[in-house]
Parts: structure tokens; C-alpha cells; sequence
């Protein structure tokens, strides 16, 4: 007699629902769960996930080696838990006592392929009590950009697209189709919704051969696309002039004579802060932007996008410009 029990994978990102059949005490089964948001579909790792269970290989136990490192045989003895935790807490202790907490680095294996996914908040986070900034992730491609740059550089991660209700759908190196089965589902929904589906990508893989727009670029060449294709947007004028204005370096003045931006003690050395500049077209001013303290109420809503203004600095008058990116 079986039972089945709701739950999910978790031997990877997308954390999709599962219907787990269990007999005595085994997992002999893991399904798609249809019910759950995101459970229409599994690949074949979370389907194999009892060969892992019970594989004759998995390890279960703290092992400790017993041999010099480069040895043909480690010599690998169980241990408990209770010494394994002491071992390692104390050589910790020891590192951080001798040679500072910035002295160790902790590496991590991939969120792809491990329950890691579920730890990762608490790794971290105990990495950070600990002291050390040191931190070396075995990851795949499609991880960093979305969850690590995207957050560094603009202050959050990215949130899992809508495909659903999206009107253009762009696939730019992902294949959802082989690697997230649900979004591949949401993307089908999406277009049986009238989304357009624009797919870059050197292979024809399914959803290529579906799009209505395949770019086949060589590999290597995906930045000059990417530049190619702002190009067009502020060539065209179809960007977004409010979100760029606001949210983005486009307005910011940049000198002419070094390429660096035009800040507050340029124009005033004696100023407390060195805040960036734009220059208001509407007062005919400079307005200084503070980047860390930026809110919905300090924005400048006739910050200038390009064009050449003349502003008197400490060390004479000069021509600046918006942010050359958006000027051709």
C-alpha cells in the first residue's frame, strides 16, 4: 500500500510541485502535480530523484579522512555528527583567531542538481556572522545574471517572468524547454494568447523552431546584438524616456573635457556631499541627484537625455552632456 504526498523538488530553482508516492517509508515515485502553480510539468531530475534516495553511493554519514591529501586511498572513516560539528567549529575558531575571519573562504555546490536551493539564505547568512566576505559558488550560467548581477547592479533580482500574459516573449540563451518545463508551459499559454516569442539563440532548439523570430547569432556575439538592438530603441526613440530618466545613469551630466561625471564638488569643493548631476530643462538648472537616498519624491521629471549644456565649475566654465549612451 502506497501513499501519495503532496510537495515539491527541490533539486533545483524552479521548485516545482510533485505528487511523491511513498510505501514504506520510500520514495518510489515523483510526479507532476497539476494542481500546484507550478507543477504542470517535471523534468527527468526531479523524476529520478528516488534513484538518489537510494543509490548505493549516497553518503549518509560524516566521513573523515584518514590519509595525506594526494593519496591514492583518502582513507575515508565514518565519524559522528557530534565530532564532525566540533572538528569543524573548532578549526574555524582556530582560522579566525590566527589569521582573521577574511582569511577563510566557503564554497558552495550548485542550486542545480542539490537541494541547495532551500540552504541557501542560511549559508549565507552564517557566512556573514562568521565575518568572511569570501564566498565561491559551483553554479550554472543561468543563475548569476538573473539572481547575483541583476541584484548588484540594480538592487534586486529579477522575478520569474509572466510569461502567461506577456505580449512579447524573448528567450535570450534559455531553453526552458529541456531546462524549466514549467515556464516552458507558461511560455505555451502565453502564446496561445497572442504573445509573440523572439528566440536568440545559436541552436534550433524546439521553441526556436516556434518562434516567430529566430536569431541564430555565433557564439561570442550576443553583446554586439545587445548594443545593436539599444541602439535601434534610442535611434528609434522607443525606450522608455520616464524609466530611463528616473531609474537609470541616462540623465546624469558627464564632462567633456575626462569622460568622468560632473559631480556637486566640481562645481563647489567645499560641498559636503559629491552628488551626481542632471540638468533640468525645465528650470534651465543643474539639480544635484542623490543616489543613495533617491525616492519617488526626488525625482526630476525634466532631467535633460542628451544635448550639450554650459555649467560654471570650480575650475571654469565647460560644456557637459547626458550620459553619452544616448547620444549618436
Amino acid at each position: 500500500m502506497s501513499d501519495i504526498i503532496p510537495g515539491y523538488c527541490t533539486l533545483c530553482r524552479s521548485r516545482c510541485g510533485t505528487l511523491n508516492e511513498v510505501a514504506n517509508d520510500h520514495l518510489i515515485k515523483v510526479r507532476a502535480n497539476p494542481e500546484h502553480p507550478n507543477g504542470k510539468a517535471m523534468c527527468m531530475k526531479g523524476k529520478a530523484a528516488p534513484e538518489l534516495v537510494d543509490s548505493a553511493n549516497r553518503i549518509l554519514y560524516p566521513m573523515k579522512r584518514t590519509h595525506p591529501k594526494g593519496a591514492e586511498n583518502p582513507g575515508w572513516k565514518r565519524i559522528s555528527w557530534e565530532e564532525a560539528m566540533s572538528t569543524i567549529a573548532g578549526q574555524l575558531e582556530k582560522f579566525k583567531r590566527e589569521n582573521g575571519a577574511e582569511s577563510v573562504a566557503f564554497g558552495f555546490t550548485s542550486p542545480s542538481g542539490t537541494p541547495l536551493s532551500d540552504a541557501i539564505e542560511w549559508l549565507e547568512r552564517f557566512v556573514r556572522i562568521y565575518g568572511s566576505p569570501n564566498t565561491s559558488y559551483g553554479t550554472e550560467i543561468c543563475n548569476w545574471h538573473k539572481d547575483v548581477a541583476h541584484r548588484w547592479t540594480f538592487g534586486c533580482g529579477i522575478p520569474v517572468a509572466d510569461y502567461s500574459h506577456a505580449d512579447l516573449i524573448l528567450l535570450w540563451g534559455h531553453n526552458p524547454a529541456n531546462t524549466w518545463l514549467a515556464q516552458a508551459s507558461a511560455i505555451g499559454t502565453g502564446r496561445n494568447n497572442g504573445a509573440k516569442l523572439i528566440v536568440v539563440d545559436p541552436r534550433p532548439t524546439p521553441l526556436a523552431k516556434e518562434a516567430n523570430a529566430w536569431l541564430d547569432v555565433n557564439p561570442g556575439t550576443d553583446g554586439a546584438l545587445a548594443l545593436g538592438l539599444s541602439h535601434l530603441l534610442v535611434e528609434r526613440n522607443l525606450f522608455n524616456h520616464e524609466f530611463v530618466r528616473n531609474w537609470t545613469n541616462g540623465p546624469l551630466l558627464v564632462r567633456n573635457d575626462n569622460g568622468y561625471f560632473l559631480r556637486e564638488k566640481d562645481i563647489n569643493p567645499l560641498a559636503i556631499s559629491n552628488r551626481y548631476t542632471v540638468w533640468d530643462e525645465h528650470n534651465q538648472q543643474v539639480t544635484f541627484i542623490d543616489s543613495e537616498t533617491r525616492t519617488e519624491e526626488t525625482l526630476t521629471p525634466t532631467a535633460a537625455l542628451e544635448g550639450n549644456v554650459e555649467v560654471a565649475i570650480a575650475d571654469g566654465a565647460k560644456n557637459f552632456l547626458p550620459n553619452g549612451v544616448f547620444i549618436f
